[in-house]
Order: structure tokens, then sequence, then C-alpha cells
């Protein structure tokens, strides 16, 4: 891929970002609209915004990898992802939003009465940030390295910088915003070169396989102990339900809707949008199971590679550009 493709792409984001967040700033007048945007964040443009800081470079990179290398059983996954919003549907959000804090630590005190709660809670919230932006500033600096040849360090510290700049110039109410533009940019960018693949293999006719063998089959790798692997499975998804549950900045943003039944419908929609999304990591963990096998040892970049390498020309390097572009909006600093 054409550094200077790569360069624009990344370039084009960043301009964006920071114009929506702009935006954002023209709007923001009291300390309401900075910590919770008012609270008058409506169903629709809220889960929006959850869905843009929620999917992470696991959701897009990690997922399509492991199902590129594990088939059905990496399917868990997406799954796990998506359902732990029906556990904040059914006990979190409407409460959290009734409350009337600005924080998980300011709601931990007001529901228990204690102080040592809260502070147990302002430490967890900033671990659980750190480790949560960690490997999406890995997806960064893996983003800039293919698509532009320069040290990875430098998509890292790029995303920081773009990110801290919409956070500050406008609060929450900026940041709702930018997130609500990127779940939509992220979802178009995922969807168009993965449409192209799919056409791409219709046309060529699927691949003939083994018998026996589907496109999805699972490794068969067992949970050690000679089982079938269903308690494996199990823990998966309850770490995954639980794991949703704990994340700070999906649950401050229900402080923004305006009363608990508005914060169950964005829930909901959530629930939809998710759906939608974890539909074309797997699509493209599946065509390179067909179509590029050998990418498998380089399956967290496979999602970026695999247009170029199917497609080919000035097509391919597009599309490849497009989804680096997703990559390095994925890390978001406002998780913190």
């Amino acid at each position: 891929m054409s550094p200077a493709l790569g360069l624009t792409a990344l370039g084009v984001v960043a301009v964006a970002t920071v114009l929506v967040g702009f935006y954002g700033l023209r709007i923001s007048r009291t300390t309401s609209d900075f910590y919770v945007a008012s609270r008058t964040v409506r169903p629709w443009w809220n889960a929006s915004a959850i869905g843009g800081e929620y999917l992470s470079a696991a959701s897009f990179l990690g997922v399509a990898g492991l199902i590129m290398v594990s088939g059905s059983e990496a399917l868990w996954y997406p799954v796990g992802y998506t359902a732990g919003f029906l556990m904040l549907l059914l006990f979190v959000a409407a409460p959290l939003r009734r409350s009337g804090a600005y924080t998980l630590p300011d709601f931990t005190a007001a529901r228990l009465g204690s102080l040592a709660a809260r502070r147990t809670t302002s430490v967890l919230v900033v671990l659980i940030g750190w480790l949560y932006i960690v490997p999406q500033l890995q997806g960064a600096a893996l983003a800039v390295r293919i698509t532009t040849g320069l040290p990875g360090w430098v998509g890292s510290v790029s995303v920081v910088a773009v990110v801290v700049c919409a956070v500050m110039i406008g609060g929450m109410r900026s940041i709702t915003f930018v997130q609500a533009f990127q779940f939509w940019l992220k979802l178009g960018a995922l969807a168009i070169p993965a449409v192209f693949l799919v056409l791409l293999l219709a046309g060529r006719g699927a691949p003939v396989l083994p018998d026996g063998v589907g496109v999805l089959a699972p490794s068969g790798v067992t949970d050690g102990a000679g089982h079938d692997g269903g308690y494996r499975t199990f823990s998966l998804l309850l770490a995954l339900l639980f794991g949703t549950l704990g994340l700070p900045h999906v649950l401050v943003r229900f402080y923004t809707n305006p009363d608990g039944r508005t914060a169950r419908r964005t829930t909901v929609i959530v629930l939809g949008l998710l759906s939608v999304f974890y539909l074309f990591p797997t699509a493209f963990g599946a065509i390179g199971r067909l179509a590029a096998p050998d990418l498998a040892s380089e399956g967290d970049a496979l999602a970026i590679l695999l247009p170029e390498r199917l497609l080919g020309g000035p097509l391919g390097t597009a599309l490849s550009a497009l989804l680096s572009l997703v990559i390095c909006l994925v890390p978001e600093i406002s998780r913190w």
C-alpha cells in the first residue's frame, strides 16, 4: 500500500474527528454539558455513541483473526460481547440513570453509603480503562505500520493527541458527537470491503473443501481435560457477560439519557447495532479461511491485508486503506 495513501486516509479521519468535536464545543455551555451532555442525548444517538466507543480493535481485528484461526469456536466472542448488553438492559441501565450521579464512584457511594467502596471503584475504573486502552493503541500502531511504514508508536501517539483534543474542547457533548460519527463510519468502512469480497467469491465460485470440513470448522482443541470444551465455552461467556457490566466507559453513557426509560431503549438499540456490526468481522474471518488460508499466521492483521490480497490493484489498496482508517479510529482515550 502506498504510504501517501495511508497518510492521507489517517489525516482525513483526524481532521474530521476534530471538526466534529469542535461542533460539540459550540453547544457546550455548562458543567452538565461537559460531564453528561445535560442529560439530553436521545436513544438512537446515544446507542450510536456507545457502539462507537465499545467496538474496539479487539472487536474488529481480534474477532476476524480468531475466526480465521479457530473457526466456529471464536463465534462465542461476538455473542458474549453483544449479550452483555442484555444484562445491562435488565439490571443496570435504568437504575444507573435514575441515580443522578456523574460518575461510577458517585453511584457506588450513593447506593452503598461507603467511602471505601467509592475509593475502590475509582481505582477499578482507572485500572479497567488502562487495560482496555493498551490493546486499542496496539491496533492503531499496527494499522499505521502496515499502511505507511512509519514506526508503530506514531499511530499510538497520533490517536492519543486527536482524541484528547476532542475530549478537552467539548467534554461529553463533544465526545457524544464524535463517537456516534465514528460508529457509522466504522460500520460503513467495514461493510463496503466485505461486500466487495463476497461479490468476488460469488463470481469465482466457492473453493472446494475436503469432505466433512465446513467454512467455520472448529480447531478441535479441548479444554485440556479431555472434555468437549463446554466448560471452557461457559466460562468464556460468563466472563464476557460480566466484563461488559464492568466497563466504565460504557456505563457512564447512560448518565446522558433523559430518564430511565430512554436508557432502556438505548440498550435495546445497542443490541441491534452490535448484532449488525459483528456480521462483518465474522465475514472477514470466514472469507480468509476460504480464500487466503496462508494469512492465518497474520491473524491480527487479516482484515487489513485481505482486500489487497484478494482484489489487488487500486481497488484492493483503497479498501485496505479504508480499513486501516477504521482501526486508527478505534482507540478512544475518552474511555478513561
